[in-house]
């Protein structure tokens, strides 16, 4: 790879890429040839769908409002377990395997995160605000163990659990923790690895892929109605992500080497954002 350090990467991997065990096993082969490259590399990953199926086997009602997670004190807990007790060492199990000195944390520890219960919010198509329950809003970033990892030679392997300034835990939403890192963390990169290898007008035809995106552009694209689904809110998060500072969100799929072949420029079937 051409990529070389500081350059700083942030990768944020969906629950739903992490349910194989090859589908782990290909991720963490991608991510070894990223970091042997000298890049700093940070991994987010997601767990809804593993938590989703961990509440219905313990007879927890899952309760999403405008796509967001109502998290009570009883869902809390199924949190922590698919997130900590499940997702994450699988993944580490995985990174291990391809070598790496991975480490997973929370986004609490060190006090990478502090965060703060969110209130009850208006969400599209409902008259009355919701109350999300133990679901956080970021107060704070702090990079110490980020930046200690990373002098130590470690990959941060980092699920969105964060505590607020009194110790109570709270959920954050893994895009949301993504938003935040980049804001406080000069990343050049973010690499969302999604299910869908990019952005496309009809996910039906792949003649209809964009390679390229530039940031001004996704208000018109998101407003002509083109996109849809859950690509809608992937480049609203792409949006956020630019915003912060960043300068290429890639949006790739779950495939070899998807993610150092994006960063390396080598041709292949991905949507770049830049701004």
């Amino acid at each position: 790879m051409a990529v070389s350090g500081p350059r700083r990467i942030l990768v944020k991997v969906g629950g739903e890429t992490l349910r194989a065990g090859p589908d782990r096993v290909r991720l963490a082969g991608d991510l070894a040839i990223v970091v042997a490259s000298g890049a700093l590399v940070g991994v987010v990953h997601g767990a809804g769908p593993q938590i989703t199926a961990l509440a219905a086997r313990l007879g927890i009602a899952s309760v999403m409002q405008g796509g967001r997670r109502v998290t009570d004190p009883v869902m809390l807990e199924a949190v922590g377990m698919a997130m900590c007790g499940q997702v994450g060492p699988l993944l580490l199990a995985a990174c291990l395997g391809a070598g790496l000195r991975a480490v997973p944390i929370p986004a609490c520890a060190g006090a990478l995160v502090t965060g703060r219960r969110r209130p009850p919010r208006r969400v599209a198509g409902l008259a009355e605000p919701v109350d999300f329950g133990q679901v956080a809003d970021v107060d704070r970033v702090d990079f110490a163990l980020l930046d200690a990892l990373w002098a130590g030679g470690f990959l941060p392997l980092i699920s969105s659990l964060v505590a607020d300034a009194n110790g109570n835990l709270l959920n954050l939403n893994a895009d949301t923790l993504v938003t935040a890192l980049c804001r406080a963390g000069r990343f050049d990169d973010v690499v969302l690895v999604t299910g869908v290898p990019g952005v496309f007008r009809n996910v039906d035809d792949a003649t209809s892929h964009l390679p390229s995106l530039a940031a001004a552009d996704l208000p018109a694209l998101l407003a002509s109605g083109a996109i849809f689904g859950g690509m809608v809110a992937k480049l609203e998060e792409v949006q956020a992500i630019v915003a912060s500072g960043v300068d290429r969100v890639w949006i790739v799929g779950a495939a070899d080497r998807a993610i150092c072949d994006a960063l390396d420029g080598t041709p292949g079937t991905r949507t770049v954002v830049h701004r």
